[in-house]
């Protein structure tokens, strides 16, 4: 049964490419609770970024269920467009609109979606940019900033949304290492305020440092989920084992 502090639950998640000759996710199942921060970590084609891409239906599992505040989304009659609004979605490659400046960005959606007037909006990303100390940069074109600015712009359009959860994947990896904190930082920020955040990273510090329980995924499965402390500090399962010997 669901409590009333979970916000997603996955079920038994399986999904299939190539007529089920790849399996990229193999019965997954997780929960994550409003205001908790869980990371997933594990080598390249582990299967997080699918996993991340189910939550909010960028990819339809083969079979499973994956439910977000009680409802499952993976039911055809499910208006999925409603409930990705309720879902921030942050990727490695920035994807703002060359052409929109950055308030402009910042400003589409919830003014498109109806969400907002425009004058709402514009306050709403006005705060939004001062929080970040980048507002005199809202009438830039992304092509005027540095990566670590670009992302975190991205992130403040996810934020205008007001969304519930906040899904971030690999927020850093395209970055220069120079701007990856300003970044983390950000995603610190958010994690303090009690945003629940689910982000699959690289970055083992932040995971240690700022998540509230981290997921290690290999061959399309969960295998250990733990508590940063415990699951970097005590591992059980032996891919993790060997997993954290070449990253840490």
């Amino acid at each position: 049964m669901a409590t009333n502090n979970e916000l997603i639950r996955v079920v038994d998640v399986v999904k299939e490419y190539n007529k089920g000759e790849v399996k990229a996710l193999n019965g997954c199942s997780l929960t994550v609770n409003r205001g908790e921060v869980v990371a997933i970590v594990g080598s390249s084609g582990s299967g997080k970024s699918t996993m991340l891409r189910c939550l909010n239906m960028l990819e339809v599992p083969t079979s499973g269920h994956i439910y977000f505040d009680g409802v499952d989304l993976a039911d055809k009659n499910v208006d999925i467009n409603l409930h990705r609004r309720k879902m921030g979605m942050v990727f490695q490659h920035f994807n703002l609109f060359p052409h929109k400046t950055v308030m402009q960005n910042i400003m589409l959606a919830p003014v498109h979606l109806k969400l907002k007037t425009k004058a709402e909006a514009r306050a709403k990303g006005e705060e939004l940019l001062k929080r970040i100390g980048l507002l005199e940069k809202a009438n830039e074109y992304p092509n005027m900033l540095s990566g670590g600015q670009k992302q975190r712009i991205a992130i403040v359009r996810a934020l205008a949304m007001e969304p519930e959860v906040m899904l971030f994947d690999e927020p850093t990896s395209a970055l220069d290492p120079e701007m990856v904190n300003e970044v983390l930082d950000l995603m610190r920020d958010l994690a303090k305020a009690g945003m629940t955040m689910v982000v699959v990273t690289h970055e083992m510090g932040f995971a240690r440092e700022v998540a509230d329980r981290v997921i290690f995924m290999d061959g399309g499965q969960i295998l250990e989920s733990n508590t940063p402390e415990k699951l970097f500090d005590h591992p059980q399962n032996p891919r993790l084992k060997d997993f954290l010997s070449k990253v840490l």
